[in-house]
């Protein structure tokens, strides 16, 4: 169910907590704040795992090209990572709050397609 107004104050404010202590341990040890946070959750037994956006955005820009070069005024792909990356930058300006959600589900979308397996076998898949 949804949370109730004083359970979601009382998360803010214990995460207000948690992010002061991280940021008093990333001064005295110099070390940036999401290493110590991985380095938090790898010590308790959880699995960090950190998706790198701009290698999902290389395989949509592969299937989106005249979409992505319309976005830069070009029609005709000229430069390799320079135009890549003047495309990936007004990607994010033009979705700002949604590209990680869009690239990521396009990213699931793609290896669904490739997957030479029928919806009975994906699904006996994945009830391993």
């Amino acid at each position: 169910g949804r949370r109730s107004t004083e359970l979601n104050a009382t998360l803010d404010t214990g995460f207000a907590e948690v992010e002061r202590h991280f940021l008093n341990l990333s001064t005295s040890t110099t070390l940036p704040i999401n290493q110590l946070i991985n380095s938090f959750l790898k010590s308790r037994g959880c699995t960090v795992t950190s998706v790198n956006y701009w290698n999902l955005y290389a395989n949509y820009f592969k299937d989106n090209v005249q979409q992505e070069l319309a976005r830069i005024g070009r029609e005709a792909p000229e430069g390799g990572a320079t135009m890549r990356t003047q495309c990936y930058d007004k990607f994010k300006v033009a979705y700002p709050d949604t590209y990680q959600d869009i690239l990521s589900m396009h990213e699931e979308v793609s290896l669904l397609g490739s997957s030479p397996q029928t919806i009975a076998q994906r699904g006996q898949t994945f009830q391993k």
